[in-house]
């Protein structure tokens, strides 16, 4: 997850203060808040899988607006991410995830290389680490995106396929894990 040092997620913030948000941002840059734009919120507080690709993310929008497509989600996504509604959430794999930022508690990623399984996790240890080492290089942390790959212990004992693996993620292509 990236955090967003100087600006605190939390909260029980929900669509309406999403919403709220949203429209005050576009609003400061002289743009307004449009259907498609609107649909690409709701899209985005509709994905049960908590981590989504701009692509699952156009479809749901697609289905709420008939005229958001894949090129406007891909223009409007980094309004809402401006704004502190959307997060990238896992940079490594096929496709860059995002995830819900509003209201959310910081926390980092475990992926699995091989099924795709993704483990949320906090750690005040790895935190004040990379405060430490940040400090002693003179930086000043203000984001970062922390996420760790390997091969969860489903897949490292190979005799049963995990959860993942039987079933594709929704919006995944057949054949093709998520």
């Amino acid at each position: 997850m990236r955090l967003n040092l100087n600006n605190d997620l939390g909260g029980g913030d929900g669509p309406a203060r999403a919403r709220e948000l949203l429209v005050g941002y576009l609003h400061r840059r002289g743009l307004r808040m449009t259907g498609e734009r609107e649909a690409l919120l709701r899209a985005a507080f509709s994905q049960r899988e908590g981590h989504f690709t701009l692509d699952e993310l156009a479809r749901e929008a697609l289905r709420l607006h008939a005229g958001a497509s894949r090129s406007t989600v891909f223009r409007s996504l980094p309004l809402l991410v401006d704004a502190g509604i959307l997060q990238p959430a896992l940079v490594s794999g096929e496709a860059r995830r995002y995830e819900l930022a509003l209201g959310r508690r910081h926390h980092d990623h475990l992926l699995c290389s091989r099924c795709g399984q993704i483990v949320e996790f906090r750690s005040e240890a790895i935190e004040k680490l990379q405060l430490g080492v940040a400090a002693r290089h003179g930086f000043r942390l203000t984001s970062h995106v922390h996420e760790l790959l390997g091969e969860c212990a489903a897949c490292r004992a190979g005799d049963q396929p995990h959860p993942a693996a039987r079933a594709p993620r929704r919006g995944a292509a057949p054949g093709k894990r998520a």
